[in-house]
């Protein structure tokens, strides 16, 4: 186990475990009526090709989409959520989602094949699943990809997911549907990431069937969150409303051991909190303000409605039940403390983002950043916490450009990249065991992309996904 996944399966470190938020600071700001702030982070962006990053950072490209891997397929497209961990003679593992849906296969997206008997659904559209690279980093500072494979396949909208503290990444598909073979979806999938071949398909069902997006384990619950829009919103008509996303935990039967989650059962909750009905958690909350959680239990995890929209969709058996709502939650983290970090996409008043903070040994839900302007952030989406200061950095998803923006414990927002020739989102942030590496992918645009340079220059073919290494002085932030 690697130290930074022994940090977020809670371990003591030094004796103790810090209870107290990062973010501690906020609650007092808010009280003086200071609204968010900007950190001069890294310091400023220098154009660096495809990236733009501080001064002391570089970057290497790992992968493309199109590029053709070692068991003779192409690269898939649809980048998302990602994985790091510690492999064989100091490598990196990295597990990659491939977010392929079943309604743009008349695009020509590129698949993810799998070796027969392996697919979870054999119905030929359902091309979604995950790659595995190993990376190793020479001595003069530059990266080799040693092998890369499809380990995951026969799935769909493999959105983001979670390192396990036992060397397993969780997968997670972003739908419910059911496919010709009358095999269902909507569920989390564990990939052992130590693996040389591709590995069976097993979904979770006691971790519920919904619309998934990020999960993260700790302390012996599974976090996971939930993408889907709430009602009225700004720009979504009432019709096309969703209901509402739901932050649930799944509690396996493993009495605390590190084992893996395939063949568990358990008990599904939602979060509520204390004394409110439904708490609408988009609007008219103070950052900064602590708010006290309990936990539903879900009854039906594992309903039989494929259109997850009446009242057996897991998030209407939550809310049933008095769940919080919110806008559409997306990527999650653990950092040392307990401290959970989740984002939504489209909250607050003006459906530019927030950021939010469950820390589960106080059991309390706190608004940590709402973004007041586009300039500053604007859709966050895949989270990671910089391992040497605690930061949070989102990987943001709106308008072009894109950024990575990071978020310091005093509510101070910061930029730390830009992409200068993708405008797809980025996605799949992920430290290596040292804290000096980053892994982030640009998603790419959807269908069939001819090879060659990337950019969007005249002439220049669509932009397709690509796997960066970022390495630099992570640890040398500014305090100002």
């Amino acid at each position: 186990m690697n130290r930074r996944s022994f940090l977020r399966s809670g371990a003591v470190v030094g004796g103790a475990l810090a209870l107290s938020s990062p973010f501690h600071a906020l609650g007092l700001q808010a009280a003086a009526g200071q609204g968010p702030r900007q950190s001069l982070g890294y310091g400023p962006l220098i154009p660096q090709g495809e990236l733009a990053l501080p001064e002391g950072f570089s970057y290497q490209v790992l992968s493309r989409q199109g590029d053709r891997m070692r068991d003779g397929a192409l690269t898939p497209g649809c980048f998302d959520g990602m994985g790091s961990f510690r492999g064989p003679q100091g490598t990196t593992i990295l597990i990659r989602n491939h977010e392929n849906r079943i309604a743009r296969r008349a695009l020509g997206e590129v698949p993810v094949i799998v070796p027969q008997g392996f697919a979870y659904d054999t119905d030929p559209a359902y091309i979604a699943g995950c790659t595995k690279l190993l990376v190793d980093r020479r001595p003069d500072g530059t990266f080799e990809l040693l092998d890369d494979f499809a380990i995951l396949g026969g799935t769909d909208n493999n959105c983001a997911g979670g390192v396990m503290p036992w060397g397993s990444w969780v997968t997670c598909e972003e739908v419910v549907r059911a496919g010709a073979t009358g095999k269902k979806h909507g569920y989390i999938f564990e990939i052992d990431a130590s693996s040389p071949y591709a590995v069976p398909a097993v979904p979770i069902p006691g971790a519920g069937r919904f619309a998934h997006e990020a999960s993260v384990w700790y302390q012996g619950a599974l976090y996971e969150t939930e993408d889907r829009r709430l009602k009225d919103s700004l720009d979504v008509p009432p019709a096309l409303s969703q209901g509402g996303s739901c932050f649930y935990r799944y509690v396996p039967d493993t009495n605390g051991r590190p084992v893996s989650l395939t063949d568990t059962q358990g008990v599904l909750q939602a979060l509520k909190i204390k004394g409110e009905f439904n708490a609408n958690m988009d609007i008219g909350r103070e950052v900064g303000m602590p708010y006290g959680v309990e936990w539903v239990t879900i009854d039906n995890p594992d309903h039989d409605d494929n259109t997850d929209n009446t009242s057996a969709a897991t998030r209407f058996q939550a809310q049933a039940k008095g769940a919080a709502v919110f806008d559409r939650m997306e990527g999650a983290w653990a950092s040392q403390g307990g401290s959970i970090f989740f984002d939504c996409t489209v909250g607050g008043p003006l459906q530019l983002g927030q950021v939010w903070e469950y820390n589960a040994h106080r059991n309390t839900l706190t608004l940590v950043y709402e973004s007041t302007s586009a300039a500053t952030l604007q859709g966050p989406d895949n989270v990671v916490v910089v391992p040497h200061t605690g930061d949070v950095f989102l990987c943001e998803d709106a308008a072009a450009p894109q950024y990575i923006r990071g978020l310091t414990g005093d509510g101070e927002i910061y930029d730390f990249a830009l992409g200068l020739n993708n405008d797809t989102e980025f996605a799949g942030a992920c430290f290596d065991a040292t804290g000096h590496t980053l892994f982030v992918n640009h998603y790419g645009e959807r269908g069939a992309l001819p090879l060659g340079p990337p950019g969007n220059l005249p002439g220049a073919p669509p932009m397709g996904g690509v796997t960066f290494a970022i390495t630099g002085p992570f640890n040398q932030r500014s305090r100002h």
